[in-house]
């Protein structure tokens, strides 16, 4: 076993699962191993969220005994389902300043933790930061998908700024987090939209620092049918909050073509940092097949329960 030798650095880090797999355990264990063995820089403690019910046991695997022996190892059960509750119930476990919130699809690649944590020092006004997440870029379905599914956290509005804040992979001031909670019984989708709302209304700064990389899991066509299926519930359930009036088929249609301009603003400003050259005909043909999903999420919104039923995102 090699002894582990990074550099400690004084952050909490929150853990949650928000997508349901077969080997939830597995996952985690990845995570762990990923974030306390990174070379440049580990959280100083590590808080694993589960719902009530869940176990695991991180001081019975020898595969993180080297984890242990450096970073702090919480595991602490909440009784909610919700990855957006459970991230929340995790501050109270933290004892730093600065919080790492991610999830555990989605694996950090070395120096992750460190240039995020540099990247803040430098810059005091910023209460969050993100890095980027990413697919991978092995194959155009995953470039393309990372651009269709990722890429809008990197976008500035007209002013120049960042407005949106990585849900899977981002540090955060503690007095932000404490300041914005998420709201209960919406699912991640929507909890983190109206999140990310009112902290533009309120002015809050966040960055972004592109050197960050952390790769998501892919999962196939199921995964990216379910991500796009609450893409669209999220978009509708917005619409309808702004103009119940509007109605369902209304709502749907709207949220359909916001989604679908939304990524087209995001391939404009920063497809060429995800996409090589030929990766642009699939990209096109993919613009508009993911619309089929979301408008089947987008026109769930008359059975909430029975669309967060159906959907392995909790």
């Amino acid at each position: 076993m090699t002894e582990v030798t990074s550099p400690v650095l004084p952050v909490s880090l929150i853990i949650v699962s928000d997508y349901a797999t077969a080997d939830g355990d597995g996952e985690l264990r990845l995570a762990l191993q990923a974030y306390g063995r990174d070379p440049e820089g580990i959280p100083a403690e590590i808080v694993v969220m589960l719902p009530t019910g869940r176990s695991f046991r991180p001081d019975e695997d020898p595969d993180l005994a080297e984890v242990a022996a450096v970073a702090a190892i919480i595991v602490v059960t909440h009784d909610s389902e919700e990855s957006s509750q459970l991230k929340d119930a995790g501050l109270a476990h933290c004892r730093h300043d600065v919080v790492a919130v991610v999830e555990a699809d989605c694996l950090p690649r070395p120096g992750w933790l460190a240039t995020l944590f540099s990247s803040f020092a430098m810059r005091p006004e910023a209460e969050a930061i993100s890095g980027r997440t990413s697919y991978g870029d092995d194959s155009m379905m995953k470039r393309v998908f990372s651009l269709l599914d990722r890429g809008f956290l990197e976008c500035r509005d007209p002013d120049g700024r960042i407005t949106h804040v990585s849900n899977n992979g981002a540090l955060y001031r503690r007095t932000m987090l404490e300041r914005f909670p998420y709201e209960p019984h919406l699912g991640p989708f929507i909890s983190a939209h109206l999140r990310q709302h009112a902290m533009v209304r309120e002015g809050i700064v966040v960055e972004l620092d592109a050197r960050a990389l952390s790769i998501h899991a892919y999962e196939g066509l199921p995964f990216l049918w379910d991500l796009r299926r609450n893409k669209g519930f999220q978009h509708a359930q917005m619409k309808l909050r702004k103009a119940p009036e509007r109605g369902r088929l209304g709502a749907a249609l709207s949220a359909v073509m916001a989604s679908f301009n939304e990524n087209r603003r995001t391939a404009r400003a920063v497809g060429r940092d995800f996409c090589r050259p030929g990766d642009w005909p699939l990209f096109w043909v993919m613009m508009f097949l993911v619309r089929i999903p979301e408008f089947a999420g987008a026109i769930a919104t008359d059975d909430t329960a029975g669309f967060m039923a159906s959907t392995k995102y909790r």
